[in-house]
Formats: C-alpha cells, structure tokens, sequence
C-alpha cells in the first residue's frame, strides 16, 4: 500500500484531503442546525380540483414528497440553496422549475393534463442541473415505471432498448453498453454518481450493478459531460436509487421476479427511513438462474449465473448542507460459454469429463449453481462518501469512495487459475452556483482515480495461473468548468476539461512457463519468460464543449452542440498478453497507442406536444487514434490472437424517437425509437474499412393500451401492452480473418400486462403485479454484437466460425413475472398553512 501515497499527484490529493475530511466530520456531528421546509397544494390547471399522488422532488437532495387526499405535500430538512424542484404524475405534464430556499418556503403548483409526463424532466449527469428540453445534447430518461413493467437479465438489459443505446452480450447475465455505437472505456456508467470501475475493457463479465437497487436512469448519448472525464467519450450512463423516504416515515418493499427461460429467480427487500433529515436505506438482493434455452441450439451450456448484493446508506440534510455514506458488497458467480460441441452429435460437450460424463445432462443444464463449466468468481465492494457544504450563494462538493473488484476464472474445480484484484479511489471536489432569478449555472472542480490492480500468487500444481494484464497503477485527475445561461427561450451551455493519466505496468519474468511449475522470478533469471516489459506511459489531454438549445412556437425546439473528446489508453489496450478465456481469444497490447481525440457535432429537432412528442437527432463524430483489438493471422495455444491497434474512424447517425399520446383518447399510447449508427475507418482495405461491432439499424415499437379504473375496483392502473422490435441487417461488418460476420434481419414480438391492487378503504396500493413476455413467436436469432455467435469449439479444440448459424444463439421465449409488495410510507399530513401560488 505504500506505493499508493508514493505517487506526487495521489500525495498532494490526500494531503489536502484529510484536512476538508476533517472538515465533513465536524459538519457531520453538527445535529442541531435545523434545515428549512417547502409546503404547498398541487391543482389541476383547469379544473382546479387537488391532485393526489403528486410526487413533488428535489433531484439534488433525493428528497420527496407525495400530495395526500387535500393535495398538500411537505418536503422538510432542506439545506439552504438553489434547487431545481420537479412536480410529476402520470396523466400530467412534469414541471420543472429552479427555485432558492432560504428558509420555510410555501409553493403551489398547477398541472396540465398531458398522457406525456417526461417532456420537462430533471437531468442531472451534466454537471449543471437543467431538465431534457433545455439541455443542448440528446438525453434518455428510463422513468422507474419503464424499468419495473419489463423483463431483463441484468441491470444494461433493462434499458438497452431506448434510442442510441445497444448491449455487447455474452449470454442473459453479462452485457456490457454501447452509446452511439461506441462502448467499453468510451462509456462511462455512475450509480448515485459514482464512477463504476469493474474492468469495463472486458467481454466476459457485465456492469456489477444490482437492478433491483436501481429507480431509474439518464443516458446522456455525446461526449458532452465534461463533470466526468475522459471515459465519458462516447456518453454517460447514470443508474440512481430511490429517492428518500418521506420525513417521518419509514418505507420499504418487497420484489419477488421469475423468468422461465432460464428459471430465473430473484428476490429483493428495501426498507428507509427519514427522521428530521437523518436519512438511511438498507437493501438486500438476490438472483439465481440456470442455462437459458434457444429454439436452435435447446439449451446452452454454460450460461448459468448467481448473483447477491447488500447495499446500505445513511446521511443527514441540514442547513449547512448534507453528507451521505453509501457501502454495496456484491457477489457474482456466473458461467462462461465456451460453444464446445461432440463432433459427432453436435451437442454442447464438457471441456475435460465430469465424472466420467462427457456431455451435460438435464440436471447439469438445469442446476442454480455456476460452477460445472468454466465459470467467473467477481466481487464488487463499494464505499461512498458524498458531501455538499454551502459556501456563499453556491455549495461545495467533496466526495471520496473505495472500490476492490476482485475477479477469479476457473475452468476446473475451486481454483482460480486467473486471479486479480483492482482497487480504485475516486475523488471529486467541485463548486456549483446557481441563481434562479439570473438563469445563470457555473460548476468547476477536479476530480479522478487512483487504481492498482494486483494478479494473485501462483495457484498449487497442477494449476497454471495466467495473468491478461501485468500488475499495474493508474492515476487520472482531470479539472473542469461548465457555465450555462438560462434565457426566456434560449439556454447556452458550454465547458472545458483538461485531463492527465499516468499509467504504469509492472515486469513480469516466469520460470518453467505454462507448467504447473511455474513461478513469478526477478529480471535476470537465467531462462525466465518475460511476458510482461515494464512501462510507465503519460498522457494529457483536452475536452471541450460548447451548444445551445431553442424553444420555437407550438411546443417545438432546436438544439446544437460542438464537442471535443479526449481518452487515453487503459492498462489491457496497452499491455495485454495472454489467453483470455471468456472471450475465447489471446489479447496482446500495444504500449505505443496515443491517446484518442474525437470531434463531435450533435444537431436535434423535437417537438413536446400534448397528443404527439419527437426528437430526431443526428450525430458526426471524427476519431483520431481510435483503439481497437484486430485479429492477427496467428493462433496461441490453439486461440486465435487479437492485437489492439489504432486508425483514424468516423462514427456518424440518426437516433429518433415519436410517441403518440392523445389527451381525448387517454387509453391509448404508441412509442416509437429508431437508432441507426455507421461507422468506417477512410482509407482501409474493403474487409478492414468498418468499425467492429457497430449496430445493426434497430427500430422499436410498443402500445399500451390504459384501461380505466372503476371506481370500487380493486384494480388501479391496468395496461396491456405489445410490441416488437426490428432489427435490419448488419452487413457493414470487419470482415477480414473471420473478425466479424454479418448479421440477418429479424423481429422480435414481446407483450405485457400489469396492474396494481389496492385497498378499497384507503386507496393504497397492496401489490402490484407485472407479466411480460419478450420473443413471442420464439424465433431463432442471433443479435449483430453477441459474442457468443463467435464461440465453437471442437474437443475442447476452437474453431474459427465462418457463418453466423454456427456459434450460440440468443434466448428464445422467455415469459417474466414481477410481484411488487409495498411497505409502510404512509403520513397524515397536518399541513394548514396557508401559501402563495407559483
């Protein structure tokens, strides 16, 4: 640990850290300075009859509060600041206002009935707080009722359908995000703002986040969010818990899930609380599933997964600001499909025999427990501190956390032959201002990582450890300033960011290589194997942002925005050299790569109307350096090899989206969102001129029909919807040494049912049930940027796959089942006060 402080950028980091910690503790004990309160009365605007359910939100603070029988909501324990406050309900168009509070303060809000609630939403991941119709690049929002009225296998799965946004898979638990056809290092994922670091560069394993902990989502499609750094190149990610349980009140609930392609089960408990601004939440979460079933290949071996996680916060709001301590501890066990298969019989085969069994049976396919096949041990381990002081008319953000991912592969047995450990301590230190009467937004901070990743001792004989990437350090520290200006009509934004990395690999010399005999020795050892060279590379570069976006007559608006993007190599694009199991490859680095420059400009046209919404966006983007692994005409240890490399690339398209809402017609809502990405490499080769995995063109349709409640009827909300998604062809494709195949067009159907029952006396939701089923017509496919298309094997022997119809299909029907049980919440409002309209 030593070799930690030793490093002057991480020295002068913590130096100056433990004095503004020192700082927090005191804030942190401070229990008897009393925060501020906002009350007030939600309305129709035209009928003027109070509105129940209202859900009034302060984004910043996770505080909310939601409207009782008389329309009343009281949001206590408020720091003074500037906030922006969102009213929201289904059936009404979303206010969204920025507002002061420098003591109790009284609003009332008036709402406009719209079937389309999202056209003003809070968005947060930009730096400076603004909502979607203002802010200058495309923005998703994945409203919590979107990520519950669905079935996924994981938490990338559960919005990968929304426009811009695809999912690298290898099998139902593991996929990774791409944005605007970029992914890996480029996208940038943040659960409650924190940066997730859990070897992104990988294929074989998911993002290590439990979607049971997650309330919903912002996806920010362009290198424009300069608050968090150089991997945000292609977007940012930003999953986000449940707001804050109501002061006074503790609340919870219970999620019980079944899917029956792959008997996935999954269970998740929740309980919170608020008393007088102290703030905590506990959660706990579990998911077992065993091998999923295709119509082509019946089931796939390999492909089971088990997953546990244990997340808990607590903090406090009071005057001076707030302070929050979050800590998650997750575990996954998951299979890794290899594609082995009897030459005879073409059947799934067992790498090496199982007592004495050479193919699996039904109960291997049908077992909860990954650990027959090749499998992945990873542990995610989190702590969080996050902080915001007030200083003046701004606040002061001072945020530091812990991260240990420990990855272990076992192809045989409990033994881990790859073994390593990453441990990461991001930090971020910003100040932001805001004045809701001048529309001006300034935020300007520095923030970054330290990370040192560590390959475990020699496993016993007759064990062979292999290590992809040599032991290594990592520091990012990068610093920032974003203005924007809010007018009438007009909002401006812009930013600059400045970044430096300096990442070091360690040596690696091995006596009696690829034997069970083999040991780590020091350099100089007569007859040792360097499979690692040290290094120690420095890279510095620039990112920039500058757009606008315009509010037109009838509802419609413009929005442009100019970036420059900037990220430099990770440890396995530069120093990789070994046999990576889970990607059925060997992956050899290149220490010379520069780091990428990307130019980017984004242009939308949109409309937010009360019976029809739209957004039509289109995107270039000019990449100098572009990383990515190349297949080599040569095979190591019977695995074909890929070597990163760099070409200049461009990433251009068109992400749209066009919902039908009628306010006369209610019952019904139609939901359209088209992506369609292309991407080259000028001055290539024909086989070598597209940039691998890029999309296929991908076009998703749903409709929901809202059938009305009765008034004595125990059913409340009830929908029925269907769908389906069409995916084109792909034969833009990286065609040379088989590196890529392309892909055939398809349709998948899906449908869905939900409901809520309430209690009859009270008006309360008891449960709330949700039935989906995704592939309908259970259709044999093969999604373009699927790994596992590429995976076959003979006698445990690879082989290279020349058509798509020769690796593993994707699932087939899967039907899903949600039981959602709400726990306490409830609060007899004694609001009497009297307050002014807003």
């Amino acid at each position: 640990m030593n070799c930690i402080f030793a490093h002057p950028y991480f020295k002068f980091i913590f130096t100056n850290m433990k004095y503004c910690l020192l700082f927090l503790s005191i804030l942190w004990f401070s229990l008897g300075m009393t925060a501020q309160s906002i009350t007030g009365t939600v309305s129709d605007s035209l009928s003027h009859q109070v509105i129940q359910g209202v859900t009034v939100y302060l984004p910043q603070l996770k505080l909310a509060s939601t409207t009782d029988i008389k329309g009343k909501y009281e949001i206590t324990s408020i720091p003074k600041g500037t906030y922006e406050v969102e009213v929201r309900i289904l059936g009404y168009a979303t206010i969204s206002k920025l507002i002061t509070v420098k003591g109790d303060l009284s609003l009332n809000f008036t709402m406009v009935v719209s079937p389309s609630s999202a056209s003003e939403v809070v968005i947060t991941a930009l730096g400076n707080i603004t909502n979607t119709q203002r802010s200058p690049v495309p923005v998703t929002l994945v409203p919590h009722e979107a990520m519950l009225q669905q079935s996924s296998t994981n938490v990338i799965d559960a919005i990968a359908g929304q426009p811009g946004l695809n999912e690298i898979t290898e099998g139902p638990g593991i996929s990774k995000p791409e944005i605007n056809g970029m992914g890996y290092l480029r996208v940038l994922t943040l659960f409650d703002g924190e940066r997730q670091e859990d070897f992104q560069w990988g294929d074989e394993h998911g993002i290590l986040i439990d979607p049971n902990a997650v309330y919903d989502a912002e996806i920010i499609r362009g290198p424009a969010s300069l608050q968090y750094g150089a991997n945000a190149m292609a977007g940012v990610i930003s999953f986000k818990s449940e707001p804050f349980a109501e002061s006074g009140t503790v609340q919870g609930s219970v999620l019980t899930e079944y899917q029956t392609n792959n008997g996935m089960v999954g269970n998740s408990a929740d309980i919170s609380g608020n008393n007088k601004g102290f703030v905590w939440d506990l959660r706990a979460s579990n998911e077992d599933a065993h091998c999923y079933w295709d119509p082509k290949d019946g089931y796939v071996w390999g492909t089971a997964y088990t997953q546990s996680n244990v997340r808990a916060l607590i903090g406090m709001n009071k005057k001076w600001g707030y302070s929050r301590l979050s800590v998650s501890i997750l575990h996954r066990e998951i299979e890794v499909p290899d594609g082995n298969r009897d030459s005879t019989t073409g059947q799934f085969a067992f790498d090496i025999p199982q007592n004495g069994q050479m193919l699996p049976n039904s109960n291997n396919f049908m077992s909860y427990y990954p650990n027959i096949a090749g499998y992945q041990v990873l542990d995610h381990d989190e702590v969080w501190w996050q902080n915001s002081i007030n200083a003046g008319k701004g606040k002061i953000g001072a945020d530091i956390g812990y991260t240990q991912s420990h990855r272990q592969e076992i192809d045989t047995g409990t033994v881990a032959e790859y073994n390593i450990t990453a441990h990461d301590i991001p930090y971020s230190f910003k100040y932001q201002v805001a004045g809701d009467s001048s529309g001006l937004k300034f935020t300007a901070g520095i923030n970054g990582m330290y990370e040192f990743g560590d390959n475990a001792p020699e496993p016993p004989a007759p064990y062979i450890r292999y290590s992809e990437i040599p032991n290594y350090t990592d520091l990012d520290i990068g610093g920032y300033a974003i203005l924007q200006k809010d007018y009438k009509n007009l909002t401006l934004s812009g930013g600059l960011r400045y970044d430096m990395r300096d990442v070091t690999g360690q040596s690696m010399y091995l006596a009696n290589y690829a034997t069970p005999e083999q040991q780590m020795v020091p350099a100089g050892t007569p007859g040792a194997y360097q499979q690692y060279a040290g290094f120690s590379n420095t890279y510095n570069g620039l990112s920039a942002s500058i757009g606008a976006s315009y509010q037109l007559l009838g509802d419609n608006y413009v929005k442009i925005n100019l970036s420059k993007s900037y990220r430099a190599p990770s440890i396995q694009e530069l120093n990789s050299n070994a046999l990576n199991a889970g990607a059925n490859a060997y992956i050899i680095g290149y220490t010379n790569l520069k780091a990428e420059q990307g130019y980017e400009a984004d242009v939308a046209y949109g409309n937010n109307g009360r019976d029809i919404s739209f957004e039509v966006d289109g995107f270039y983007n000019y990449i100098n350096n572009f990383i990515f692994s190349d297949r080599t005409d040569a095979v190591i240890q019977e695995f074909p090899v890929f070597q990163y490399k760099a070409n200049n690339a461009i990433n251009a398209g068109i992400t749209a989206y066009f919902n039908i809402h009628p306010v006369i017609t209610k019952w019904i809502e139609i939901d359209n969102g088209f992506t369609y990405i292309y991407s080259f490499m000028p001055g290539q080769t024909d086989s070598t001129q597209y940039v691998p995995l890029t999309p296929a063109p991908r076009l998703v349709t749903k409709v929901k029909f809202k059938i009305k409640d009765g008034h004595a009827s125990i059913l409340k909300g009830t929908y029925f919807e269907f769908g389906l998604d069409k995916y084109w062809a792909q034969n833009d494709v990286y065609t040379a040494l088989y590196t890529e195949l392309p892909s055939q067009a398809y349709i998948l159907y899906n449908a869905g049912i939900g409901t809520n029952f309430v209690n009859k006396k009270n008006g309360r939701v008891v449960c709330s049930l949700y039935i989906n089923v995704t592939n309908l017509a259970n259709i044999a496919y093969v999604d373009h940027l699927s790994h596992s298309q590429y995976f076959l094997a003979y006698n445990a022997i690879p082989a290279t796959v020349t058509r798509q119809s020769e690796g593993i299909y994707n699932m087939g029907r899967n039907l899903g089942f949600k039981l959602l049980f709400p726990i306490g919440g409830h609060k007899t409002s004694n609001i009497e006060k009297e307050v002014g309209d807003y």
